[in-house]
């Protein structure tokens, strides 16, 4: 009872923590209103933007807009064919930074400051289009620019949830300040990066934003070939519904609220990746400090935190889960082990990537089951055990995978969808994206290419694209994006360097590590380290055969086993645990130095 009365408080904290975020995303909101469509000098009336229709030649837009106390004046114009004109109250809008392509680019559009909206007053836009073919669109959002008081605000918001986890999961002091530090750099990037902007599939035809806006208008799922995220299982776009609708309670234009939502889960990820690490790395020594720093800081990580999409949640849930599989490891305290599966369950109808999750969790039943088999004549009750335990299991992982799966096989079967997993997805993407899937791209490392571009890209060759392992270890410093700018390209290179100095480490560490022990010490070693080689080999394995199955550059994103950084930075950081080992430090160094990097490259973002 006590423990249920504990769940059910943590539970209020976040879903007030939540509530709190909402509250200031509405804060950022902008309203529209009393929509005109005029062609032809007819003109009507349009229920809401986006606009959609069949026009040839020019066509004007008018509205009203009434900005919030804290709405950004920075607004994503997107234009179906072209923009011509803008007019603020009356005042027109330069509009001759933008090149012809960009004032053509019905995709994302374009962004632009509007110095003359007024905030708490109506405003009157008005703009002009043409259109050469059909049909003619017109989409405004405005761009989240973060103010200091609303990111102090949102601080202390999640200040709430930390304190809610907290109740169950405990970090040292020198974590706590790695936690505040890592969310600090969140929210200075969250304020100068819009929710267009470093983002995946949000605003393409089907993505993640109208998943999350067909539950609304429908209350029901969408069919699975007809957009690009709609294959998808519902449980996060479900938990974003929710929160668009109950907790902020009016209509809102801003999709800050849903970069909102990805803090409020990166939140949850950070903390359990800190406890997971407080518990399995020897709390003397700069280890456990080096390893903290490292998983609040690195930067794909602050990158990801506020992308609106099911990533963030399942790096969430998938944290939760490993943290229990590694209790249960431990103690074998059963209790632990249903925990982990209810949270791999969550993780898997978030996204069916945390199969690796329940790989782990299988991993070490079978190691379990085969240790109480052993001992099965001198304890009766290990049969009634491992058998109690399997068909628990069974019985959660079946479930979910029903969940997960049963519409998309349902609509595979009835003839509706190409494929079982990814739907009408791998159909319909764009050719240029696919590439070789032969040996050759997975057994070759192209050092010198890694080197030589900081960055990767999912669209040409010449950055690595064509070899597993070059994509994903340059996305997992900076997912699939670049940077512009001389610093910020040496910032790529020696992350880059310092990414392979880590990784030369762990293999040295290994290497010295096993020869000064004797074979049963390697066994135990080994013995213990189970968890952590599953968590780290079951997602490469995973990934591996995605980008088999779909041989696309951009199915090697790290960002698709993001939380196997948790495996890699603690077998990067286990030698600092030891004495000597001084060759192995030195290189062992790339981890803190990644870390350390992110400072100077959020400052540099922040003043471009």
């Amino acid at each position: 009872m006590i423990t249920v009365r504990k769940f059910l408080v943590t539970m209020c904290l976040a879903i007030f923590s939540l509530f709190l975020l909402m509250q200031i995303a509405l804060q950022q909101n902008m309203s529209i209103t009393d929509i005109e469509l005029t062609v032809n000098d007819q003109t009507r009336q349009i229920k809401a933007l986006p606009l959609k229709q069949n026009i040839i030649g020019n066509y004007r837009v008018t509205m009203n807009v009434r900005m919030a106390k804290w709405a950004s004046k920075t607004m994503r114009i997107i234009p179906d064919d072209e923009l011509l004109s803008i007019s603020v109250n009356g005042q027109p809008v330069s509009l001759t930074d933008y090149s012809k392509s960009e004032l053509r680019d019905y995709s994302k559009g374009i962004k632009i400051e509007l110095y003359d909206l007024k905030a708490l007053e109506e405003n009157q836009i008005e703009l002009i289009l043409v259109n050469n073919s059909n049909p003619a669109g017109l989409d405004i959002r405005p761009e989240s620019t973060v103010t200091y008081k609303a990111a102090a605000l949102i601080f202390l918001a999640l200040l709430i949830l930390i304190y809610g986890i907290s109740r169950h999961l405990k970090l040292s002091k020198s974590q706590y300040i790695c936690l505040a530090l890592g969310l600090i750099i969140c929210l200075i990037y969250l304020s100068n990066t819009g929710p267009a902007t470093r983002t995946f599939d949000v605003y393409e035809g089907g993505g993640h934003r109208d998943y999350i806006e067909y539950l609304i208008n429908h209350r029901t799922t969408p069919p699975p070939g007809e957009g690009w995220e709609y294959h998808q299982p519902p449980l996060y776009y479900t938990i974003a519904a929710l929160s668009k609708t109950l907790l902020i309670g009016s209509k809102i234009n801003s999709d800050s609220w849903g970069q909102l939502v990805a803090v409020w889960f990166w939140a949850v990820f950070l903390m359990a990746s800190l406890a997971t690490i407080r518990i399995s790395i020897p709390k003397k020594g700069v280890a456990l400090l080096i390893a903290s720093a490292a998983i609040c800081l690195w930067p794909a990580g602050v990158i990801h935190s506020i992308r609106i999409g099911n990533d963030i949640p399942l790096y969430a849930f998938y944290a939760l889960a490993f943290f229990y599989t590694i209790r249960w490891w431990r103690s074998r305290r059963n209790h632990f082990l249903l925990y982990a599966s209810l949270w791999a369950s969550m993780a898997l109808l978030t996204k069916s990537n945390a199969l690796a999750a329940w790989g782990i969790i299988g991993v070490l039943f079978i190691v379990e089951a085969y240790r109480l088999w052993t001992h099965r004549r001198t304890r009766a009750d290990q049969i009634g055990k491992i058998r109690r335990t399997f068909f628990l299991l069974a019985a959660t992982f079946s479930l979910t995978v029903i969940l997960n799966l049963g519409d998309n096989i349902w609509h595979y079967l009835d003839g509706t969808s190409n494929d079982w997993l990814l739907s009408n997805v791998s159909d319909t993407i764009h050719a240029g994206l696919k590439v070789g899937n032969e040996p050759a791209n997975y057994l070759i490392f192209d050092l010198a290419t890694f080197l030589q571009h900081p960055f990767i890209s999912s669209w040409d060759d010449k950055f690595g694209r064509q070899y597993f392992w070059n994509f994903v270890w340059r996305s997992s410093l900076t997912s699939e994006f670049s940077f512009q700018g001389n610093a910020l390209n040496l910032w790529g290179v020696l992350n880059g360097i310092f990414l392979l100095m880590a990784l030369v480490g762990v293999m040295f560490y290994a290497v010295q590590k096993g020869t000064v022990m004797d074979l049963k010490s390697r066994r135990i070693g080994l013995y213990k380290s189970i968890p952590w080689l599953a968590a780290l080999i079951l997602p490469f394995l995973l990934l591996l055969a995605y980008r088999i199955k779909v041989p696309l550059s951009c199915n090697t994103d790290f960002r698709y086993i993001y939380p196997v950084i948790l495996p890699i930075l603690y077998f990067s950081t286990k030698v600092w645990s030891e004495p000597g080992f001084r060759l192995t430090k030195f290189f062992a160094l790339g981890t803190p130095l990644i870390a350390l990097s992110t400072l100077p490259w959020i400052i540099v973002l922040a003043l471009q």
